[in-house]
């Protein structure tokens, strides 16, 4: 890698256990709150009526990322993961793959194709699952896009 080079949001990966030739379209980028307290308003006064704000940290929480990948023919590999996450919609009861998360990584890549940047995600599921609007005019390829919630996401590089 050069010194000093800029990332390209162009060059990136969002991979799996188990998921890890998918042809990926894109993806949105982690997001991470540190929600708190006492940040916007007074919570109290002072001797000669200073008012006092101070933010403290109560809570982390994770947004989601949502990925598009180009369908195939053959592997529906994410619907079925989708499916086996959540119980039966009409009968309930527990989920096929009795709660199993799986781990995943979102690597950027640099100019020489080298690992430049890396987010480790723990405890992934994927929340939700759509495909592409069928349309006999469309110009696009068939799509799937799956939204995916998770327990802690690390930037390790």
């Amino acid at each position: 890698m050069a010194k000093g080079e800029v990332l390209a949001c162009s060059k990136f990966y969002l991979q799996f256990d188990g998921l890890e030739d998918l042809v990926l379209k894109s993806c949105t980028g982690p997001k991470i709150t540190l929600e708190s307290a006492g940040d916007t308003t007074s919570y109290g006064v002072t001797r000669g009526g200073k008012s006092v704000i101070q933010a403290t940290v109560t809570g982390v929480s994770n947004g989601t990322i949502t990925a598009v990948y180009v369908a195939s023919a053959k592997d529906k590999r994410l619907l079925l993961w989708h499916q086996e996450s959540h119980s039966e919609p009409i009968l309930g009861g527990g989920s096929k793959n009795k709660g199993a998360l799986k781990t995943g990584s979102l690597i950027l890549y640099n100019q020489a194709g080298e690992e430049a940047a890396r987010w480790n995600l723990t405890g992934v599921m994927p929340i939700s699952y759509k495909s592409s609007k069928f349309d006999p005019s469309s110009k696009e390829l068939a799509t799937e896009t799956v939204e995916f919630g998770y327990h802690s996401i690390l930037r390790v590089k």
